[in-house]
């Protein structure tokens, strides 16, 4: 099982289904978290992944965040927020869980 998962996909877009070219999806974890009982993972921390011009997350680099299914506790979850690249809220935020399985990890699965 993994640790973290590297992230991919999405076709994010805005409530006329315009996709949200070159804007950034914002994830920040709940709750402060573990992982095998010596990693601590801290929440509150907002992780800004940068979306391409059809509104997927960018490959080249990866981004990877910690799934939260090695996380304990087994109640954590990330809010999701994605902005259009004037910076405005265009979707979420949405309540998210990162599985270790399948791996990477496809976004576009995320309903707001």
């Amino acid at each position: 099982m993994l640790a973290v998962n590297e992230l991919e996909g999405g076709a994010f877009q805005d409530s006329l289904g315009n996709l949200i070219s070159h804007g950034k999806l914002v994830l920040t974890l709940n709750q402060d978290a573990t992982v095998n009982t010596n990693v601590m993972v801290c929440s509150g921390y907002d992780i800004e992944i940068p979306l391409d011009n059809f509104g997927d997350i960018i490959t080249s680099p990866a981004y990877s965040v910690w799934s939260n299914d090695v996380l304990t506790p087994s109640t954590t979850f990330y809010t999701a927020i994605v902005y259009s690249a004037t910076g405005e809220r265009v979707w979420g935020p949405a309540y998210v869980r990162v599985l270790s399985t399948p791996s990477p990890f496809g976004v576009g699965v995320w309903v707001p």
